[in-house]
């Protein structure tokens, strides 16, 4: 019974806590690098009682998460700060656990708590905790109007769908002079990260194909490609309205925006919301 429920517990909250700090980081991180994660941490959990040190027991478990942090986030761009809340990850999803074992037992022991309850309930304390940071992940991450120019930004282009931060640019008047729209701007490694694996491959076959445009920037004169995409819709304060723009992306120098601002919307592109 006991390995039973090391299995199933161990397996499907270090998943969790794994995939939760991801979330938490902003990370992109691979299934299968959380599910071997989650099998090396369960593999190891199931020898946790014949550990009879207690400073044994913590010694194992702190390299436990530093291999465990290492298998799901090394190569991201924030590993350190995606171990640390892994961490506190952990804890949330075991203070789940025991609360509910407190709840229901009184705290007495946890055996106690094993051998009345099913295992199920363990594990719904462990997707409910979950859930609700999935839930405040994404709240916090919905763009919000925080200024007249800001401004949440949704592209739909080569089958995906792309969410921006982006920035009302008075200062953007870039048109296509071809289909006569506005130009919204972003760059292109920011664009291509955004796309899912079939959106990567049609964009790396038009490639060739994308016409161009020049622009004058402070930094001189900047080469734009040009994207149409399916649809573009902008929101500020839970409000969406459709545009009609095309997608220009620079490239060259890596990232040129931050994650604040990830896309430079026109104003000609914005006169038609409202109306």
């Amino acid at each position: 019974m006991y390995i039973e429920f090391v299995i199933a517990d161990n397996l499907l909250l270090t998943y969790l806590a794994l995939s939760a700090a991801a979330k938490l980081c902003h990370c992109k991180v691979r299934v299968w690098r959380l599910i071997v994660a989650s099998v090396v941490g369960t593999a190891v959990a199931v020898f946790y009682p014949f550990i009879r040190s207690a400073y044994a027991s913590i010694a194992v478990k702190l390299c436990l998460w530093v291999a465990l942090s290492f298998i799901a986030y090394f190569g991201t761009a924030r590993p350190i700060v995606a171990a640390v809340v892994f961490l506190g990850c952990t804890f949330a999803l075991g203070g789940a656990c025991y609360a509910a074992e407190l709840c229901l037992c009184g705290g007495k022991n946890v055996s106690e708590f094993i051998a009345r309850y099913p295992i199920c309930l363990v594990l719904i304390c462990g997707v409910a905790v979950y859930c609700g940071m999935r839930y405040c992940v994404r709240r916090l991450r919905v763009p919000r109007v925080r200024a007249p120019y800001e401004y949440g930004t949704e592209v739909s282009v080569f089958d995906t769908k792309m969410k921006f931060a982006a920035f009302l640019d008075t200062g953007n008047c870039v048109f296509d002079a071809r289909s006569g729209l506005p130009v919204v701007i972003t760059d292109i490694d920011r664009f291509t990260d955004k796309l899912n694996v079939e959106g990567a491959v049609k964009f790396a076959k038009s490639l060739p194909k994308l016409r161009t445009i020049k622009a004058k920037t402070p930094a001189g004169e900047t080469v734009i490609y040009l994207v149409r995409p399916t649809e573009i819709s902008v929101y500020s304060d839970r409000q969406w309205h459709k545009i009609n723009a095309m997608v220009g992306l620079v490239g060259g120098q890596g990232k040129r925006f931050s994650d604040v601002h990830e896309m430079l919307l026109c104003p000609a592109a914005m006169t038609d919301i409202g109306r």
